[in-house]
């Protein structure tokens, strides 16, 4: 959220960042060159997944992991995805409304469900029917050094990282027999537990299907397939009045910059999304190169991620 500037803050910050041969930020830091960011694993030991993001400056968000077994509509595309719950919390915007907080986690949240959800994997148990369903929750604990969305992509690209999944096996179960003579049964199922030995003149009653249990082999758990491959978020801040860019904006700077491109890429530097925010938008014909110079970022953004990554 923008903090409040005078209109001759605004003007020094925006000459600054737009000087033709030796533009300048009010932290001394180029215009590509973006602040540390600490990301640590498992800080929510309750959760499947969990991390935390810190900007330096302040900016914190916790992301958390929880799987439940889910029974889905085997017609519905995408039923088993995750579900994603954004809690901007008071500490974080102070001057805010319950309503406005309300209405920027809605916006963090929907984000996130665009553009980082539909690059997760599925997580089935009993196909198609049967899934482990993915709930992600995203506090943003301080705001303070902006960079919001950002962070919010971090942490929950980082809580997936981190998730265990139960593993998982298919068992099968057959239903009692019947005397096809005599109508009688094995109320029980004990006989239908027994493969061998059938005898004449039985027949199959239904209610044999599969099932599953955990698989105990091992630790129990698996690793996200391919996590080296989610999704990050590069935000290029536009300069009003001029060709340039810049990454990871203060408080300040977005506030006299309120044109920014956020675009997802994965792993692969495919991109996965992509939101233009802010009133005046920018040439159509500045796509391509902004796309060229944010899958640059990107690229380096993730192979730092996943170096970190808890084996």
């Amino acid at each position: 959220m923008a903090t409040s500037l005078s209109p001759a803050e605004r003007s020094y910050i925006i000459s600054g960042l737009s000087h033709k041969s030796t533009p300048t930020r009010l932290d001394g830091r180029s215009l590509l060159e973006p602040r540390p960011i600490e990301v640590s694993y498992g800080d929510a030991p309750h959760a499947s997944g969990s991390a935390r993001v810190t900007i330096e400056g302040g900016t914190e968000v916790i992301a958390g992991v929880r799987l439940e077994v889910g029974d889905v509509d085997a017609t519905s595309s995408g039923a088993w995805r995750c579900q994603v719950e954004v809690d901007v919390t008071p500490q974080a915007y102070p001057s805010l409304s319950s309503q406005s907080l309300s209405q920027l986690s809605t916006l963090y949240a929907s984000l996130l469900s665009d553009h980082f959800v539909p690059s997760l994997p599925p997580l089935p148990i009993l196909p198609p029917t049967k899934y482990f369903i993915p709930h992600l929750q995203l506090t943003v604990l301080s705001a303070a050094a902006a960079a919001v969305p950002t962070a919010l992509a971090l942490a929950a690209r980082a809580a997936f990282c981190d998730l265990k999944i139960p593993k998982t096996k298919r068992i099968g179960w057959e239903g009692a027999e019947v005397d096809a003579t005599t109508g009688e049964g094995d109320l029980a199922g004990i006989k239908a537990a027994v493969k061998a030995g059938r005898g004449r003149g039985k027949a199959r009653r239904a209610g044999g299907g599969d099932d599953w249990d955990l698989d105990l082999d091992g630790e129990g758990v698996e690793a996200l397939q391919a996590r080296e491959e989610l999704p990050v978020l590069v935000t290029l801040n536009l300069v009003p009045g001029s060709e340039k860019i810049f990454l990871d904006a203060t408080a300040q700077e977005e506030a006299a910059c309120t044109d920014r491109l956020h675009i997802f890429f994965t792993g692969g530097g495919k991109v996965c999304g992509m939101r233009i925010e802010g009133p005046d938008g920018f040439d159509a014909a500045r796509i391509r190169p902004l796309l060229l110079e944010g899958r640059r970022i990107a690229t380096e953004l993730i192979s730092s991620l996943n170096a970190q990554i808890p084996k």
